[in-house]
């Protein structure tokens, strides 16, 4: 991360400091142009005396004649800008992808989750689960966290799915939240699981509840 953002930060730089170096020197041409014109002007329009000698070869109407010098300059002015806006944009995509990259790993890699409790009502055609969810000590804060159950009929087919965001959907290391989950119209329900997420991720868990303690398989 450190290396990327020191990699980014110098293109940067070194990108703002030739963009200011043309911008001086197109501006400095531009002034000795200004300069030049008006001395040529002054002395097209300077009264001729006898000590005055005659400019030769001076057409006032060159002096207002624009060169395409001016042009070009403001052309290299708007590549080099629209270069560094490039580069800069690139950067921005690139450290955001590799920081998503990174928060996925980390959840991935940390320690999973603990279902410590967990029990189910059914109201009329609606099946409520609740149950109580903890982030270990060692694990990793995990922020956005959504309970989902999925429910499955006497045959093992999947029926239907309920999701709902933890009472403290941002669980850093030894925090807790219960969580409530409904799955409306649902009839025939044999047996249900639940999973947690983070955005799209699926953040593991094992189940505390029995004294054997099993990886909990997230149902896709």
């Amino acid at each position: 991360m450190d290396v990327v953002l020191l990699t980014i930060t110098t293109l940067s730089l070194a990108a703002a400091a030739g963009f200011g170096f043309l911008s001086w020197r197109v501006g400095r041409e531009e002034r000795e142009r200004d300069r030049a014109r008006v001395a040529a002007l002054a002395t097209a329009m300077s009264p001729s005396g006898p000590d005055t000698p005659l400019l030769a070869g001076v057409a006032v109407g060159s002096v207002f004649e624009r060169t395409t010098d001016g042009l070009r300059g403001r052309l290299m002015i708007k590549v080099a800008a629209g270069a560094m806006m490039l580069l800069l944009i690139g950067g921005g995509v690139m450290v955001s992808s590799w920081m998503s990259t990174s928060s996925v790993e980390a959840t991935k890699s940390a320690a999973p989750l603990e279902l410590i409790s967990m029990r189910y009502e059914r109201k009329g055609t609606t099946l409520t689960v609740s149950g109580l969810v903890k982030n270990p000590r060692s694990g990793v804060k995990v922020n956005g966290l959504t309970a989902v159950v999925f429910a499955f009929n006497s045959n093992g087919a999947f029926i239907a799915s309920g999701r709902a965001p933890l009472d403290f959907n941002a669980l850093a290391p030894g925090d807790e939240s219960p969580f409530i989950v409904n799955v409306p119209n649902v009839t025939n329900v044999a047996r249900y699981r639940v999973t947690f997420r983070s955005g799209d991720t699926v953040v593991r868990h094992i189940d505390r509840r029995s004294n054997q303690v099993q990886l909990a398989q997230a149902v896709r």
